[in-house]
């Protein structure tokens, strides 16, 4: 190679991921962590289910959401919503160079916590 091929060739400064990627790649594990556990609380928060098995032995079952496991569903959907809000803020003042790229998980998390939290709202 000679030297001038040499200088075409962009230098890489980058020697790893800095503390952004770490930054937005723990962010968007905490957010999935907390969204699983919305998933399971949301579980147990929900009405029970009215099967014909139940109404033929008269079990009485809880047809409304429970008052209090709803509220800390909403708490955690939306520290959910706001870690992937934020670890898409961080990827988005990283992306400089053709080879970075949006994550497309963390865009899936950051809708599905948003259209819980508005069914939440508007239905419960």
């Amino acid at each position: 190679m000679t030297d001038s091929s040499r200088k075409a060739e962009k230098f890489e400064r980058r020697q790893g991921p800095d503390w952004i990627c770490r930054a937005f790649g723990w962010l968007a594990i905490s957010g999935w962590l907390l969204f699983l556990l919305a998933m399971i609380i949301a579980h147990y928060a929900r009405p029970e289910m009215d099967t014909g098995l139940v109404r033929y032995w008269g079990i009485e079952i809880r047809s409304e959401w429970h008052p209090m496991l709803t509220l800390c569903l909403q708490y955690f959907l939306l520290a959910s919503a706001i870690s992937s809000g934020l670890s898409l803020l961080l990827n988005r003042l990283r992306l400089r160079r053709r080879t970075d790229h949006l994550h497309f998980n963390i865009v899936l998390l950051l809708l599905s916590c948003l259209s819980l939290l508005l069914y939440l709202f508007w239905y419960v």
